[in-house]
């Protein structure tokens, strides 16, 4: 990322938090025509940084999939690592967590607070959770594990500036908390399901 781009990524995080500050404390007003403003800012703000983190994403991803790619080897300590080891690890055991929750929300009978597996106080179910969030999620970290070393040779090829960590360690800890956020459904159903919660 040049320096051009980089002024631009930070002044539209600098706009998306003042306009989320100004939002909250329109929010908190006690006059009606600032709850109706507070209300119409907030879908905006959300439209905003939804926008703006998608065109920064698929700005990366283009120059991460434009990047010149070279035939060498990768050197042996980036793919066979015990960090690798972890990462596939982590992915596996994320995968089988999902299933389980699969098997959990086909088989086990609903616990009364929620019925059909519907979240108490919501219209929604885990299966959206699971569809939406867990699956394509999870889909996403195991290419990065199958593809290591293309995943990585591109991350690498990709970067016209110096990094402070090591790009082999950056992309385990991403893979590390994808794996932690693939699991949104079972907090959600711990927290609103759990008998006596």
């Amino acid at each position: 990322m040049n320096q051009k781009q980089l002024s631009l990524v930070y002044r539209g995080t600098l706009l998306l938090v003042a306009g989320g500050t100004i939002v909250a404390l329109l929010s908190r007003a006690d006059q009606p025509w600032a709850k109706d403003a507070g209300s119409v800012g907030t879908g905006i703000w959300l439209i905003a940084v939804g926008v703006f983190t998608i065109l920064v994403t698929l700005r990366h991803f283009r120059q991460f999939l434009n990047a010149p790619a070279r035939d060498d080897p990768l050197p042996k300590s980036l793919y066979s690592d015990s960090w690798y080891h972890l990462a596939r690890l982590a992915v596996a055991a994320s995968v089988l967590l999902a299933l389980t929750l699969a098997a959990v929300l086909l088989l086990v009978e609903p616990p009364q607070q929620c019925p059909d597996w519907r979240l108490p106080g919501k219209h929604s179910m885990p299966w959206w959770l699971f569809f939406i969030w867990t699956a394509p999620l999870l889909a996403g970290l195991s290419f990065i594990v199958a593809r290591w070393q293309w995943v990585l040779r591109k991350a690498i090829e990709s970067v016209d500036y110096p990094v402070a960590a090591p790009l082999a360690y950056t992309l385990v800890m991403t893979v590390l908390v994808g794996c932690a956020m693939s699991q949104l459904p079972w907090v959600e159903l711990f927290s609103k399901c759990w008998p006596g919660g």
